[in-house]
């Protein structure tokens, strides 16, 4: 098994099909976790380039970055209806993509549950 790829600012932006400077924006807006320090350099796993790929994808579809501040939550988030894993295997997504849909599923089934309330 090989280990989770530390990857800098850059690397991280390339992989995602992004610039550095949205990189910067995307962690500054709270959507992405900060990085792990190592001396003054920040590394970057998979969970963030899978994180920034699902950013990607909700702004393709239309949403603007406040929407999706709100569907994928904080860290602090509520454990969703759906388990991740179960997420991943009905969606067929990674682990990791799945782990960040579920808050966002939990927020639209709440948004339909206060719309039709009476």
């Amino acid at each position: 098994m090989s280990a989770e790829p530390r990857l800098t600012i850059g690397e991280l932006a390339a992989a995602a099909g992004m610039t550095v400077r949205n990189v910067r924006n995307h962690a500054a807006r709270g959507l992405l976790p900060p990085p792990d320090l190592v001396a003054r350099t920040g590394y970057y796993g998979e969970s963030h380039l899978e994180r920034l790929k699902l950013i990607r994808v909700m702004q393709a579809e239309g949403f603007n970055l406040e929407a999706i501040a709100c569907l994928l939550g904080g860290s602090d988030a509520e454990a969703p209806p759906i388990p991740p894993e179960d997420i991943a295997e009905r969606c067929g997504i990674s682990a990791a993509a799945a782990r960040h849909a579920a808050p966002a599923m939990r927020e639209v089934a709440a948004l339909f549950d206060r719309a039709l309330s009476p």
